[in-house]
């Protein structure tokens, strides 16, 4: 079975690129709940939290069905990003199919997705010794958080090089919420 991470991203068409962009970030969402660091800061019981992810994960599961039950190619969660080429080419796609639907009204800002991005980016940069992508607190359109994936996609592209990355963050451009990424000089 073709799956999605196969097929390009331009090649879906408007309802599934749509469908697909809000399935990967409640994908994400359940990833980031279950990130050790992010349960820390959970507020409530311990079984309130298991609960919340529990509940994330059934909803993600749920649409990840009827998505592959009406969709080719299937879409199959990463399993690793654990290598800087890897975590690229994720960031590269998900920037891909947010351009594809930046001005489609029923997606939301992929606050999820650009966080999952950030964790494993800093995973990485930690088991080699690199310097972190700065971030930038979370974004507020969907224009931020591609900029964001390409701010990570450089920062990947730097390490896969073997080039020194330099510390990038997301800052505002314009009073209008419009952010640009840019590198750091220091």
């Amino acid at each position: 079975m073709p799956e999605i991470r196969e097929a390009s991203i331009a090649s879906l068409e408007c309802t599934q690129a749509t469908r697909l962009s809000l399935l990967v970030d409640l994908e994400a969402r359940w990833e980031n709940l279950r990130h050790p660091a992010l349960r820390v800061r959970e507020a409530g019981s311990s079984t309130q939290a298991l609960q919340g992810r529990q509940k994330a994960y059934e909803t993600f599961r749920g649409k990840l069905v009827a998505y592959n039950k009406q969709y080719t190619p299937a879409h199959v969660p990463e399993l690793l990003l654990n290598t800087a080429s890897r975590l690229g080419a994720w960031c590269l796609r998900m920037k891909d199919l947010y351009v594809r639907v930046e001005h489609d009204p029923q997606v939301a800002c992929p606050v999820h997705v650009l966080e999952k991005a950030y964790c494993w980016a800093d995973r990485v940069a930690v088991r080699l010794n690199k310097s972190l992508v700065r971030r930038s607190g979370s974004p507020d359109t969907i224009r931020a958080a591609i900029e964001g994936l390409e701010a990570v996609l450089r920062w990947c592209d730097a390490l896969a090089d073997g080039a020194v990355p330099l510390p990038t963050s997301v800052v505002p451009t314009s009073t209008s919420g419009v952010r640009t990424a840019h590198a750091d000089s220091q």
